[in-house]
């Protein structure tokens, strides 16, 4: 083992990144950072006691994209590592949902990467950020404006996605690979200083290596990590403070100005972070402006006042009350038949639900020992229960999907792009019903259930849906 792999070996037994037994999800671009990674974790995976099981995804943004997905497969061959390969048009789908490219392509990757973790029972996704990504990242979030949370970096792990490589720099890397003599793609849109990373990482990083100082890079990372242990004590103290002040219900979040007056204004804005996460989970649009608003809301001398939010929320301060919710004056809110939620995944519990204009639906959560036979049905499904979060009929809505497996690749479709597929007329596609699982669609009665729920040897509980009268 050369001096990289020890470094990393140490990182990972550190950082406490995987257990002996674990399946690893590798996210293998094919380029220097991720083929050094699953380079490392291959010689590593003995000694760790892991399996690799690598993830491509071919965005569909450049010609050479197949050129990639060619060597990923080879090198993977050649190493006996399972391989997974997924196609996409990551630019439509950017156009779609009004998204940039960049943004895009990682909200398929993830989805991707996450979808292989539930089929292959793997506990964790490894990414090959390093030290480089996490100087650029800082800078970018410095630049924009951020705060204490933006500065804390890219975490070495956080919930099942480890970064072995946080370690190492980007001239470790291509050393480490020349060593090796292993090549790599090339991602020749890296070189093209329009978007901002790339010029931090083309222009202003090495200049300040150059002209500053050599180790600019590995000091900015150590300079995160105090930011994130700075941010995650503050964090600790703020949630303790909404403990205090704050009462949740299904109409918002309701806060005790009163008892808030005497915090340190740090903690304030993070009880106002805090509100926002609880109110409008991994949402990206809510920002320091929208911090600062409720913040000048919260010092206001008016008797009431109020500021609208993204996600149509809004903040009204009433005296010594704030309140943070949803806007239901603005809100075109859904019919009560138009959201049926089943509400408890345990083995035994059976359900009866009247869907009005459509049918009754039967559903019961049974145990699966792989022996019974699924049924064909086209009004009765079976899916795996281990992978659904929360089930409900209901209508589409604009973000819904569902996955298809073409070609042995599972590909992401927008519902409304299945729907157009499936020649579903236009003037009944907003009346259907659809299973979801959030806006993934399971199922499309008489039409398709979503391959990322059937029923595979690893499924132990399944959720059994059968309607009656054939839908109508």
């Amino acid at each position: 083992m050369n001096n990289f792999e020890n470094k990393v070996l140490n990182f990972i037994r550190d950082n406490e990144m995987v257990e002996a037994g674990d399946k690893v999800i590798v996210g293998f671009s094919g380029g220097a950072d991720s083929t050094a990674l699953i380079t490392v974790l291959f010689i590593l995976k003995e000694i760790l006691k892991i399996e690799l099981i690598a993830a491509h995804v071919n965005h569909g943004i450049r010609e050479e994209a197949g050129e990639d997905a060619d060597f990923t497969r080879r090198f993977c061959e050649e190493r006996g590592i399972r391989y997974h390969l997924l196609e996409e048009d990551v630019p439509q789908i950017a156009e779609d949902n009004r998204l940039s490219e960049e943004e895009a392509g990682r909200i398929v990757r993830y989805d991707f990467f996450s979808q292989l973790v539930r089929r292959e029972g793997a506990a964790k996704i490894a990414i090959a950020h390093h030290q480089n990504d996490v100087a650029e990242t800082f800078l970018h979030n410095i630049f924009r404006g951020s705060g204490l949370r933006g500065g804390g970096g890219i975490r070495p792990v956080r919930d099942n996605i480890i970064r072995p490589l946080l370690c190492v720099t980007r001239d470790e890397i291509e050393d480490y690979l020349k060593e090796k003599e292993i090549s790599f793609c090339t991602d020749a849109t890296n070189l093209e200083n329009i978007h901002t990373r790339n010029k931090l990482r083309n222009k202003v990083i090495p200049y300040v290596e150059k002209e500053i100082n050599s180790s600019a890079v590995e000091h900015i990372y150590r300079a995160t990590k105090d930011f994130a242990m700075a941010e995650d004590y503050i964090r600790d103290q703020a949630v303790k403070v909404f403990e205090e002040v704050s009462e949740k219900d299904n109409n918002g979040i309701r806060i005790d100005l009163k008892k808030l007056a005497n915090t340190p204004e740090i903690i304030k804005k993070y009880v106002v972070l805090r509100c926002f996460e609880i109110l409008t989970p991994n949402r990206k649009d809510i920002t320091a402006r929208h911090v600062d608003a409720v913040m000048s809301l919260i010092s206001s001398k008016e008797g009431t006042s109020r500021v609208d939010l993204p996600y149509n929320l809004t903040a009204i301060r009433s005296y010594e009350i704030m309140f943070l919710a949803e806007n239901k004056d603005c809100n075109e809110s859904e019919k009560e038949d138009d959201q049926l939620v089943i509400k408890k995944l345990e083995i035994g519990e059976r359900y009866k639900l009247n869907i009005p204009r459509f049918g009754v639906a039967t559903i019961d959560i049974m145990s699966y020992n792989g022996e019974t036979s699924i049924p064909r049905d086209t009004y009765t499904k079976w899916f795996d229960c281990d992978r659904i979060q929360e089930v409900i009929f209901r209508h589409r809505k604009p973000d819904d999907y569902i996955c298809i497996e073409q070609n042995g690749a599972v590909k992401k479709k927008k519902l409304s792009k299945f729907m157009t597929d499936e020649k579903i007329p236009v003037n009944i596609r907003d009346d259907l019903w659809i299973l979801a699982d959030g806006n993934h669609c399971l199922w499309v009665p008489g039409y398709r259930i979503s391959c990322s729920y059937k029923i595979s040897d690893n499924t132990k509980k399944i959720l059994a849906v059968a309607i009656d009268n054939g839908g109508n």
